[in-house]
């Protein structure tokens, strides 16, 4: 049993502050997230994903020339941008497509920009999706017990699936030890365990969802609500030493866990501290808490 602490961001967007943490695990299960999970469990090779589709483009034209074989996917709006070769849809990419290619790059609406954004802050970052949350989780937490969740949300708002799946690596979180968490972070833990429906028809309420079922990607939604099948960690961070200094300085890589890890529970169900035995008043161990390291109260200790 451990210490913990985590906050939650509901969505990316232009001068959002992002406290400091050990790790950030960055979501957007709809569907840039997904995509790279799957991406790195058909073993694809490194994985650059940029602000947008112009940056995405001029990386693509640097890559080539060189001499590198890049894939280029994304969306605006869930729909591929012209000249890409792939949209953003898991269900679309295998292996015999990935091994023509030596990289990816990748631009979507939401996720690479919160992925950029939670590199930018200088932390840890990994790239979550129900299918990899234990395997995410596990390893963010050999990292430093500080963890933040980075949901992309949607249009600059929080969205519906992002914060159900912030909340279920929260509740798995809560089943490891004590864990101190921001309201935010709570709010989501409260929409994971009060969910009444099975987890594809609850996405499914999701206005992005609802979306991606008028234009044709209800197998997207189904392949974004498998859980915990895979043990890739996709790490954003991997600083490059080639010395080119017009050439991207971090992408995606695959971490790959062995071993068991906890599940994320099927039931919302209360979890239990089974390490503690005797009972801690909250009120006094948080004040105890915050006098120790006042100011920096859930805003980011530097140690």
């Amino acid at each position: 049993m451990g210490n913990f602490e985590a906050d939650l961001i509901f969505s990316c967007g232009e001068n959002i502050f992002l406290p400091v943490v050990d790790s950030w695990i960055v979501i957007d299960v709809l569907r840039a997230t997904t995509v790279i999970t799957r991406w790195f469990e058909l073993d694809g090779p490194e994985l650059f994903p940029v602000k947008g589709t112009n940056e995405a483009r001029q990386l693509v034209t640097k890559l080539k020339e060189l001499g590198r074989k890049p894939l280029l996917m994304g969306e605006v709006n869930g729909i591929p941008p012209e000249g890409f070769d792939l949209g953003n849809s898991p269900v679309e990419l295998n292996k015999e497509l990935i091994k023509n290619y030596d990289c990816g790059v990748m631009s979507t609406t939401n996720g690479t920009v919160a992925l950029n954004q939670a590199l930018e802050s200088g932390s840890y970052v990994v790239a979550a999706s129900f299918r990899n949350a234990s395997a995410c989780l596990a390893h963010a937490l050999s990292v430093g017990p500080r963890v933040g969740l980075l949901c992309s949300g949607r249009k600059r708002r929080p969205s519906w699936e992002d914060t159900l799946l912030a909340g279920a690596i929260l509740e798995e979180l809560n089943s490891l030890g004590q864990v101190l968490m921001t309201d935010s972070a709570k709010i989501a833990l409260a929409l994971w365990k009060n969910r009444d429906e099975n987890l594809e028809a609850c996405v499914k309420k999701s206005e992005h969802a609802e979306y991606l079922l008028r234009i044709g990607y209800e197998n997207d939604i189904k392949f974004a609500c498998e859980k915990n099948i895979s043990s890739v960690v996709p790490v954003y961070g991997i600083v490059r030493t080639d010395g080119w200094s017009d050439y991207p300085s971090a992408s995606l890589k695959a971490v790959r866990l062995s071993g068991p890890h906890v599940k994320i529970s099927q039931a919302p169900e209360p979890q239990k501290n089974p390490g503690l035995e005797s009972p801690v008043d909250p009120f006094e161990e948080l004040l105890a808490y915050t006098k120790k390291n006042s100011p920096d109260f859930f805003l980011g200790r530097k140690n």
